[in-house]
């Protein structure tokens, strides 16, 4: 009983000691976004198919919070880890999002060992929209999706294992592999090793990715691609799975300039559609560029234009357009931006146009 009762002690004393280090090594940050918006659809082709109205306006807000731990293990090594609980949607209801952000990260220099989800570096940004917000498609008219590419295809938000390589001075490389791009075979706990019954349904990917300033003060760089196989019940004519991702910004003063070309192929959802694969519609090239002007420490202005092509056959398919014009202003812990985006041929459908206005407040803690 007595070394029972030792071995107790000994165990409550060592979880305690783990406990204290942890909650010592432990920060949680977060924000809060909330968004104002009013889009409206016109041309011929616009015929909502959300409500009776070419006209929808509404609130949007993101609220999220990380939880990082960090330290190191016996062999001298550094590690990360850490998650992020995400409330999105429109309302109060919003969506919990336990698979944001969740990583470990095992460190030894300059090179990173990852495991988790949506943490390793990523294509998933429009770097020419330098002033507003979100992504420069105008979402939502006749409820479909711009077409501008936004992530080229990129498996981040999957499951994987992968790894940084930081080269002082110049940048990162890395390397990301996911088993199922899908996401949906994650099982639920780690000691859950049943295969489900839906197979390698999402198939495995890997992507390969650069992001730095090449030595350069004032420059932003980022180079990916990635590739996947098809589904085994892809329509015949897609190719496989691929995305690339060419893009810069620098400033320099005042002035702040940025370009992007990116190239999706394999697409395994039409353009712009909520429907199933599509024959013909294998890919999509997107271009664009963008301006910035600091007019103080506070206030900045912006444009940006972009344009989508695609190969889809079988009608007619003109370049989708978009020009965005934003105001950002700094009020310390609390920064607001104004955008208006304007599209022609919206989701590459003839003469189906749109236009938005929104507004955001945002703030970090």
């Amino acid at each position: 009983m007595k070394n029972k009762l030792m071995t107790t002690a000994l165990v409550t004393s060592m979880l305690s000691i783990g406990v204290t280090s942890a909650v010592a090594q432990t920060t949680i940050t977060g924000n809060i976004d909330m968004s104002y918006f009013g889009t409206s659809a016109k041309g011929s082709a616009a015929t909502s198919t959300i409500k009776s109205s070419s006209t929808m306006r509404g609130f949007g807000k993101e609220a999220q919070v990380n939880f990082a731990n960090k330290g190191k293990m016996s062999n001298g090594m550094d590690y990360a880890a850490g998650f992020s609980i995400e409330l999105d949607g429109p309302d109060t209801s919003g969506t919990a999002m336990f698979a944001e952000n969740t990583y470990i990260d095992l460190i030894s220099g300059n090179t990173t060992i990852t495991l988790g989800a949506d943490h390793i570096q990523n294509p998933d940004r429009n770097i020419t929209n330098l002033v507003g917000f979100g992504y420069l498609g105008l979402d939502g008219i006749n409820n479909v999706i711009s077409s501008y590419p936004k992530a080229i295809n990129s498996p981040y938000s999957s499951f994987g294992a992968g790894i940084v390589q930081t080269i002082p001075g110049f940048g990162k490389v890395s390397a990301l592999y996911v088993p199922d791009r899908s996401g949906s075979d994650a099982q639920n706990d780690v000691l859950n090793g049943v295969q489900t019954s839906r197979g390698d349904v999402g198939e495995s990917q890997y992507e390969l990715g650069f992001k730095g300033d090449l030595g350069v003060k004032g420059l932003d760089v980022g180079v990916f691609y990635n590739k996947g196989d098809k589904q085994e019940t892809a329509v015949t004519t897609i190719n496989d799975r691929k995305g690339v991702k060419y893009e810069a910004s620098y400033n320099f003063g005042q002035f702040t300039v940025a370009a992007d070309y990116s190239k999706m192929e394999g697409i395994e959802q039409g353009t712009g559609s909520t429907g199933a694969m599509t024959a013909g519609n294998d890919e999509v090239k997107g271009k664009s560029i963008g301006l910035a002007y600091a007019v103080n420490k506070d206030l900045s202005i912006g444009y940006a234009y972009a344009k989508t092509s695609t190969n889809q056959t079988g009608g007619s398919f003109p370049d989708e357009k978009v020009n965005l014009v934003a105001i950002g202003y700094n009020l310390g812990p609390v920064v607001a931006q104004l955008q208006y985006k304007a599209v022609d041929n919206h989701a590459n459908t003839n003469n189906l146009d749109g236009e938005q206005i929104a507004v955001k407040l945002g703030t970090k803690f």
